[in-house]
């Protein structure tokens, strides 16, 4: 990334430390492309968390490596699921071995998997400020 734009690598992490500690940047990070890397299977599992619990199954949920992404949603009259995680492995069984073990430490059972069939889009989140 220095090299890109034309600086030494210690140059950018001070600059970036800089804007880190003003708060013009939250954090730096790596977004990695999985499918580019064998991780060509992924789940979106919904699981049902008593919400008095849901903050911490969450966490638990997210300090899975395998897991990328996880939010609590609402639920409705129609929709009882409220805890969604984003479930990577390099085959359909690394998922689900992964979705397992993470119902097994987390106690919680009621879950469905739902896995990708094709991506449409997939870009990082921009705005346009003009």
């Amino acid at each position: 990334m220095a090299e890109t734009i034309g600086m030494n690598e210690d140059a950018l992490i001070d600059a970036l430390k800089c804007l880190k500690a003003s708060g013009v940047v939250r954090r730096v990070a790596v977004v990695l492309a999985h499918r580019k890397v064998a991780y060509s299977h992924n789940a979106m599992v919904i699981w049902k968390v008593d919400e008095k619990h849901v903050g911490k199954i969450g966490a638990m949920m997210a300090s899975f490596p395998e897991v990328s992404h996880c939010y609590e949603r609402d639920t409705g009259e129609y929709w009882a699921y409220n805890l969604y995680a984003m479930v990577h492995g390099k085959h359909y069984e690394d998922c689900m071995k992964s979705v397992e073990r993470i119902a097994h430490e987390t106690g919680i059972n009621d879950y469905r998997v739902l896995f990708s069939k094709r991506e449409f889009k997939k870009t990082s989140f921009s705005v346009n400020y003009e």
